[in-house]
């Protein structure tokens, strides 16, 4: 099966850890960019789930006032999950992007 580029999820981070995507089947996470809409900073954490979180980022990474982070090229399975949270809900965005089988 062609995997077909898209974007898998999108949204604003919450203030407690939540599900951001679920996996349906094996994926390719080209990037997950994360966007502070905020004019002060904003702590940001991100996590693979599988049978329990691991973080990508280091821990209460600081954003900017404006600014972007990006995590390049993630891998994975069907039911694993993306999940992420902020020091203050609905300020900074998220997109998710890749490809599935």
């Amino acid at each position: 099966m062609a995997l077909a580029p898209a974007l898998l999820a999108n949204g604003q981070l919450p203030s407690a850890k939540s599900t951001l995507f679920t996996a349906t089947t094996d994926t390719i996470v080209k990037s997950i960019t994360l966007v502070n809409t905020d004019v002060v900073s904003r702590t940001v954490n991100l996590y693979i789930k599988r049978a329990s979180s691991r973080r990508i980022i280091p821990v209460n990474l600081s954003l900017g006032a404006g600014s972007v982070a990006i995590v390049d090229d993630l891998v994975i399975s069907s039911g694993d999950l993306i999940e992420g949270d902020a020091s203050v809900a609905t300020i900074v965005d998220y997109s998710i992007c890749g490809a599935a089988s």
